[in-house]
């Protein structure tokens, strides 16, 4: 029997927030931008499914599936408020506002939330491990 893992949970509504402010800014008019479009559909979409694995297939590998959209999705953020953008796609800023900073926020905090769960993971897997050697 499973039990309830708080910090999976939580990891869950982070990832779900980044996916849903990327839904919501698809919905409002990124899907008519020329390669951002789909990608932040896409965004939308495996954050969706990475939420729920998080939670029901409790694996290292859901966990760094979470871990990666959170990275790919900061790297993306950082690199369209350069000079040259991202994808032929520059903002400035936190704009748009605030949903430039409840994603960020929500990216950052899959992040950490993520590798504490990993970080825990390893601790336990040692400390179950009969070979381990004690002082």
């Amino acid at each position: 029997m499973r039990r309830f893992d708080p910090l999976r949970v939580l990891i869950a509504i982070a990832t779900l927030v980044g996916g849903i402010v990327h839904f919501k800014l698809w919905n409002d008019g990124y899907q008519d931008i020329d390669k951002i479009g789909p990608s932040f559909l896409l965004n939308a979409i495996a954050s969706a499914v990475a939420a729920v694995l998080v939670v029901v297939w409790p694996t290292r590998l859901s966990l760094l599936l979470s871990l990666g959209i959170a990275d790919a999705t900061l790297v993306a953020f950082a690199l369209s408020r350069t000079d040259n953008g991202f994808l032929d796609f520059q903002e400035f800023g936190w704009e748009p506002s605030p949903e430039a900073v409840i994603a960020l926020a929500a990216e950052i905090a899959t992040a950490v939330l993520c590798v504490v769960a990993l970080a825990r993971a390893a601790r336990l897997e040692a400390y179950d491990d009969p070979t381990r050697q004690t002082l």
